[in-house]
């Protein structure tokens, strides 16, 4: 999976880069490549920011034994990412692996800057807090209710506690006729009075509603990226109503009730990036479901890397595709 991202974000570096294989230098597993120029300063923030990426180092060739020298990481953290990391529950998604999704997504469109990201099965946010790490405006969908006020109260603590200056919105949010009643949770978030005063704010959002309403909680072509992991059918299943009385293992059901209105608010040449079970649902399947909502699904070698076991019932894949 680390080449399989890396090579998908190499294409935003200055050069081309040759020769991506696992190398194991000294006992450590490392990821090796080579360009015919060196690295910029943009070429090492995008490698810093790499899920996988713990340290960076250069390759000095000498007569009996390489070196390494170490290149300083650039990184240009929006909030401390410790927010992604302190929540543990049951049925997490670990936020190495969202870090991945998002770069993904993120290098597989056109847009480098000012992204809107959402994630429409946000839960308990994991998704959420590492886009703003990241620094994007995010924004999320969860149908529960419970779990939406629970992220309200754990953004706002952490806000408080680390000082990040901040203003919170809660409002309601009706469909046509009272067709639905939504709760929607909105903080601008600034580093400083002075980031405040210069507008240098990041949205953080997210919404207590029902998915399938994306088209009405937000503009038409209003995203960059969709990023999100769909219920696995083993610990939890996913709502496609808020009166549903059961769960469905199957993430198909899901997707053809909401991914259409998903689609309607990704701008055209945006990228949609989905986790998945391939024990419950076949990658074909989703693709055809993609094709109907006017997805294009990314079939190049790099986008078939993904593919890992989480465990005995749980076979875990990523679908990557651009809105045509």
């Amino acid at each position: 999976m680390a080449a399989a991202e890396f090579t998908i974000a190499s294409h935003r570096m200055s050069a081309a880069v040759n020769g991506v294989a696992h190398k194991n230098i000294a006992g450590l597993d490392c990821l090796a490549f080579s360009m015919e120029t060196g690295l910029t300063p943009d070429d090492v923030e995008i490698l810093s920011g790499l899920s996988f990426v713990f340290a960076i180092f250069e390759i000095i060739p000498q007569e009996e034994v390489d070196y390494l020298r170490p290149i300083e990481k650039i990184n240009r953290e929006f909030i401390d990412e410790s927010i992604s990391s302190i929540l543990k529950y049951t049925g997490k998604t670990n936020e190495i692996f969202t870090r991945m999704m998002i770069n993904v997504a993120c290098y597989s469109q056109g847009n480098t800057s000012e992204i809107k990201l959402l994630d429409p099965v946000a839960g308990k946010g994991t998704t959420l807090y590492e886009g703003l790490i990241r620094g994007f405006d995010v924004y999320g969908i969860e149908i529960g209710d419970k779990i939406v006020t629970e992220v309200y109260h754990y953004m706002k603590k952490f806000l408080e506690t680390e000082k990040y200056k901040h203003t919170v919105e809660v409002r309601k949010v009706s469909g046509a006729n009272k067709s639905f009643i939504s709760r929607k949770y909105t903080f601008e978030i600034a580093k400083s009075k002075e980031d405040r005063k210069a507008n240098e704010q990041r949205c953080f959002e997210i919404i207590a509603g029902n998915s399938t309403n994306a088209g009405m909680y937000y503009k038409k072509s209003f995203f960059d990226i969709i990023v999100g992991d769909l219920p696995y059918g083993v610990q939890h299943g996913n709502v496609t109503n808020e009166k549903q009385s059961s769960l469905t293992r199957n993430p198909s059901e899901l997707l053809a009730a909401c991914l259409p209105a998903w689609t309607d608010v990704l701008k055209p040449g945006g990228a949609i990036v989905l986790a998945w079970n391939t024990n419950v649902l076949q990658k074909n399947a989703i693709g055809q479901i993609f094709d109907k909502c006017g997805l294009s699904v990314r079939d190049e070698p790099a986008y078939s890397g993904f593919s890992h076991r989480v465990d005995q019932s749980i076979v875990r894949d990523i679908i990557v595709a651009n809105k045509r």
